[in-house]
């Protein structure tokens, strides 16, 4: 839905792209995902380069494609991830893939291009997600998703570790 990205990973292409941020309108994105379903697509995912979840009206797109038929799946840095997003996206949903480079918060901090708080804040919103799940018997699948470079191979382990610690 957008170019947008809240984050700064050191791995991300669309970093090496020129990128003026713009996002698609709201009218556009329910329209595409009404096309889609009239001509028979199936499923979507919000894998784009930049973070869906930025997009104001990101979560009610989910839920229209959703009932108009069309699995959704997406993948995002689980920041702005909240339990009432949550909530609200996740019944919607065919799989949610957080992006997660880094096993520890000061190395999180570096790859992500993001704060160290985040790191605490997607573990909670991974942890909340496996909740829901659980709590409401979804058939989501939900997982977490490393990309390594040489330079980052460090955090393969530890990340591994909060994995197995975390569930998804």
């Amino acid at each position: 839905w957008t170019r947008k990205c809240n984050a700064a990973c050191n791995f991300c292409y669309a970093q090496l792209q020129s990128s003026d941020g713009h996002v698609i309108t709201k009218e556009n994105a329910l329209d595409y995902l009404e096309d889609a379903a009239e001509i028979g697509v199936k499923g979507i995912s919000l894998i784009s380069d930049g973070e869906s979840t930025v997009v104001p009206w990101f979560d009610e797109t989910i839920e229209f494609g959703s009932r108009l038929g069309i699995e959704i799946g997406m993948s995002s840095n689980g920041v702005r991830l909240t339990r009432n997003v949550l909530e609200r996206v996740l019944p919607h949903l065919s799989y949610l893939r957080f992006n997660f480079s880094g096993g520890d918060r000061k190395r999180y901090a570096e790859i992500m291009g993001l704060q160290q708080r985040d790191y605490d804040r997607v573990v909670q919103n991974i942890k909340d997600a496996m909740a829901i799940k659980r709590r409401d018997n979804l058939p989501v699948n939900i997982n977490m998703q490393m990309v390594v470079m040489p330079q980052d191979a460090d955090q393969i382990v530890p990340l591994a570790k909060l994995g197995k610690e975390l569930r998804p």
